[in-house]
């Protein structure tokens, strides 16, 4: 508790600047797209979604990045790790100001102005009426149907990815980690499709425990293996729920590595 009281006390400036800025970027592109959108819906939902998404995730990385950004200079990185608290209380911390404070404070600001740009879109004259739209309906990736979660666990993972990078990279971390993060995905897109194109079976998924697939061998004939579906429900847990532990458990060793 101290220790977050005390990144508080050295950061409250900074963060209540950040917070203006960040309503302000708000209004000022919403009045734009209002003003370009004028003949047509005003404050229209996909409007804000994307805006939502866009700035919750931009703003969001480049935070998490800049998280430990003290351990990229040699005077305040040796009275960061010289503060008397364990490589997981700053983990906890971290997480705690990157993942879920940033999310609440974020969502709250967003919410503040689209109520109000979202009213003053409805009083133009000649416009057709629009509503205040709930990201949290929003479907990002269909593990299950409670795309709450899903939301939040993906923006979770995220955010780990690059808390990590804040520690691993000593300068330009969010450039650094935004590259590896782009490598990474295009690596797993590359083996997903060529697992879909080459082994099964037409992109057909049978009933049952096993799952089929398609595996080619000498003199172009091909013979179908099952494996159980297990394996799959394991992979989509896995991706589902152990992404961010996983990347926080990597930054708490990097981490406890400097503090030695």
């Amino acid at each position: 508790m101290l220790l977050v009281l005390k990144h508080w006390a050295d950061n409250k400036k900074r963060y209540g600047l950040s917070v203006l800025a960040c309503i302000g970027l708000l209004i000022t592109w919403f009045a734009f797209t209002m003003l370009t959108e004028f003949d047509h819906v005003p404050m229209d939902k996909t409007v804000q979604q994307v805006t939502f998404f866009l700035a919750l995730f931009g703003v969001g990385t480049f935070y998490a990045s800049q998280y430990f950004r003290d351990l990229g200079s040699r005077s305040k990185g040796i009275n960061y790790l010289l503060v008397p608290a364990s490589a997981f209380e700053k983990l906890l911390c971290s997480i705690l100001y990157t993942a879920v404070l940033f999310f609440i404070v974020y969502t709250v600001s967003f919410y503040l102005v689209d109520f109000l740009m979202v009213a003053i879109a409805n009083s133009l004259p000649q416009t057709e009426k629009t509503s205040v739209v709930n990201v949290f309906k929003i479907v990002l990736i269909r593990f299950n149907r409670d795309s709450t979660i899903n939301f939040l666990l993906f923006f979770f993972s995220v955010q780990s990815v690059f808390l990590l990078g804040s520690v691993y990279f000593e300068k330009y971390s969010f450039i650094k980690t935004f590259i590896c993060g782009f490598v990474a995905c295009f690596i797993l897109f590359c083996v997903m499709y060529f697992f879909n194109q080459q082994l099964l079976p037409n992109g057909d998924y049978p009933r049952g425990f096993l799952t089929v697939y398609r595996v080619y061998v000498e003199g172009g004939n091909d013979h179908l293996v099952q494996v159980p579906r297990w394996i799959g429900e394991a992979f989509r847990f896995l991706i589902m729920y152990a992404v961010a532990p996983f990347f926080w458990i990597v930054t708490y060793f990097r981490l406890k590595e400097k503090q030695v």
